[in-house]
């Protein structure tokens, strides 16, 4: 078994913010020069805000400088489950978190987040997703999922 303690590939602030949220027993070390990535939350409702939202942070990316081809949308939820894969405008930029792991991109949008309870299961897929961002993330969640997140987080 081969266990790498350091990140070199997200930012400080998001490798900090994994770190909260999984409470490892060994804290993940951030070895990225860069510092913050001023990560966000948008939360959706619905079909129609999560759509929304999705757009808003890709829009938000892109005005921060990013390149539509820099930015990867990955879906929380298999490809089946996902309702983002209905809209033929996102599906060129959209990518599970399944079929993601592994990769990166300077700016991530990790999109259709939602979970009843954050157990072992959620905790990794949000891992995985949160740390493709190499230089900026963008979460998209329901608002059940957001509010067990930042209740985790400001514990």
């Amino acid at each position: 078994v081969l266990r790498a303690d350091t990140n070199y590939r997200s930012p400080r602030d998001v490798t900090a913010l994994v770190n909260r949220l999984a409470a490892p027993t060994r804290a993940i070390a951030s070895g990225s020069p860069i510092a913050a990535s001023d990560w966000e939350i948008l939360t959706y409702t619905d079909t129609a805000s999560l759509l929304d939202a999705t757009k808003k942070a890709i829009t938000r990316c892109i005005g921060l400088g990013f390149r539509r081809e820099t930015i990867a949308t990955v879906t929380f939820r298999g490809g089946d489950g996902s309702a983002l894969f209905a809209y033929d405008a996102l599906v060129r930029l959209l990518e599970t978190v399944f079929r993601f792991k592994g990769q990166s991109a300077p700016a991530v949008v990790f999109s259709e987040i939602d979970f009843e309870r954050f157990d072992e299961s959620a905790m990794r897929r949000l891992f995985v997703g949160a740390t493709r961002a190499s230089m900026k993330l963008v979460l998209v969640m329901s608002e059940r999922a957001a509010r067990q997140l930042l209740e985790r987080t400001e514990a």
